[in-house]
C-alpha cells in the first residue's frame, strides 16, 4: 500500500492524501495430488473422500471470490453496535475505511462478517471524538488489525479509554494524521472523503466540550448508484447544535448530502432545523442502541425529520444498514 499526505496547500489548510490499491492474496492454488496406486480399497475410499472435500473447498473459495467480485464499486455499512457509532466504507479494490468503532468488542464480529476472511488490514480509521461509545471498539480494532493510518483531532481528553487508544497508536507506530477542515482523502478514482471539521487546531487542547473537536466527513462518489446520480453521505459523529450552526452558516454548500448519519444518536442536542435544511438528505440514518438509557432518538428529532419529509432508518430496529453503489 502506498499513501500520500501532501500537507498544507493553501491558507485554508487544504491537504490531500490517498491510498494505492491493496494487493489481493491468491485465494486458490492448483493442487496436484500424486501417489502410488494401491489395491487397498480403504485407501482408495479415503482418496475419493479427500478429492470430494478438495472439490467442495474449491467451490466454496471460488464462490467467495465471485461474491466479493460481484459487489458494487463502493459499499457503506452502518453497523448495529448498540448505543454507539461504527460505519465501514469498502472499495472493491480491497480498501476499507472505518469511522468509529462503537462500544466494546462488537465491532470485531461485524468486521469479521463484512471483510474478506484473509484481509486483516484497514487502510484508514477515523475517530470522530474520544467518547467511549466511539473509541472503545477502535481500541480492539488496533489490537486485532493492521491499521495503516488514523485520522483524529488529537485533542486532550482524560479518560482511561482514550489513554489506551493513544498508547496503542504509539506502541504500534501507526501514522496519525491530524484532522482539519479542508482535507480530502482520495479513496479511488471515483470516490473521496472531504473533512469538514474540526474548524480549528485542537492538538494538545482540552476543549470545554469535546464535541466541539468533532471530526465530520462527507463521502462523495460519482459512480452510478441506486439514486441514479452522484451520491454523498455525511458522517456527522456527535456534532451538536453549536457546531451545526457554524457549518450551516459558514459552508452550507459542503453539507448537501443524499444520506445523513444523524448526529449524536438522535439526541435533542443535535439535528437543528437549520442544519437539516442545509444537508437536505433523502435518508436519515440513526445509529442507536435498543432501549438505551438516554432516550435516543429523542421524539423532537424524529418529529423534525418527519416534518421535513426525511425518511428514517434505525440500527436498533433494522440492525446493520448497508448501501451499495
Amino acid at each position: 500500500m502506498t499513501d500520500l499526505f501532501d500537507g498544507p496547500r493553501s491558507p485554508s489548510l487544504k491537504a490531500d492524501f490517498s491510498f494505492g490499491v491493496k494487493p489481493r492474496r491468491a485465494t486458490l492454488r492448483n493442487v496436484v495430488l500424486q501417489g502410488e496406486t494401491r489395491k487397498d480399497s480403504g485407501m482408495v475410499k479415503w482418496k475419493k473422500i479427500t478429492l470430494l472435500l478438495l472439490a467442495a473447498l474449491a467451490i466454496f473459495v471460488w464462490y467467495a471470490v465471485f461474491t466479493i467480485g460481484a459487489r458494487g464499486t463502493l459499499e457503506v455499512t452502518f453497523f448495529d453496535v448498540g448505543q454507539g457509532d461504527a460505519a465501514l466504507i469498502q472499495i472493491n479494490d480491497g480498501k476499507q475505511i472505518l469511522i468509529d468503532g462503537g462500544p466494546g468488542k462488537t465491532i470485531l464480529t461485524k468486521l469479521g462478517s463484512a471483510m474478506p476472511y484473509w484481509d486483516r488490514e484497514i487502510e484508514l480509521v477515523i475517530l470522530t471524538h474520544p467518547h467511549a461509545d466511539h473509541v472503545d471498539g477502535l481500541i480492539e480494532v488496533l489490537k486485532q488489525y493492521d491499521v495503516k493510518i488514523v485520522l483524529d483531532s488529537s485533542a486532550d481528553y482524560h479518560t482511561a479509554d482514550y489513554a489506551e487508544w493513544r498508547r496503542l497508536l504509539e506502541e504500534k507506530q501507526i501514522s496519525v494524521v491530524i484532522a482539519r477542515a479542508g482535507q480530502r482523502v482520495h479513496l479511488s478514482d471515483f470516490a473521496y472523503l472531504d473533512i469538514l471539521t474540526p474548524l480549528e487546531n485542537f492538538v494538545g487542547a482540552s476543549p470545554d466540550h469535546i464535541h466541539d473537536a468533532m471530526v465530520i466527513a462527507r463521502l462523495y462518489t460519482n459512480y452510478a448508484s441506486n439514486y441514479g446520480s452522484p451520491t454523498s453521505i455525511l458522517f456527522s459523529g456527535d456534532a451538536e447544535r453549536r457546531l451545526e450552526f457554524e457549518l450551516a452558516t459558514r459552508m452550507p454548500d459542503l453539507l448537501d448530502a443524499d444520506i445523513l448519519k444523524v448526529g449524536h444518536h438522535g439526541s435533542k442536542t443535535s439535528s437543528s432545523e437549520l442544519f437539516l435544511k442545509a444537508v437536505s438528505p433523502e435518508m436519515a440514518i440513526i445509529s442507536v442502541g435498543h432501549k438505551n438509557n438516554f432516550g435516543h432518538p429523542h421524539e423532537s428529532v424524529l418529529k423534525r425529520l418527519e416534518s421535513l419529509g426525511i425518511p428514517i432508518r434505525r440500527t436498533d430496529i433494522e440492525g446493520d444498514i448497508k448501501y451499495t453503489f
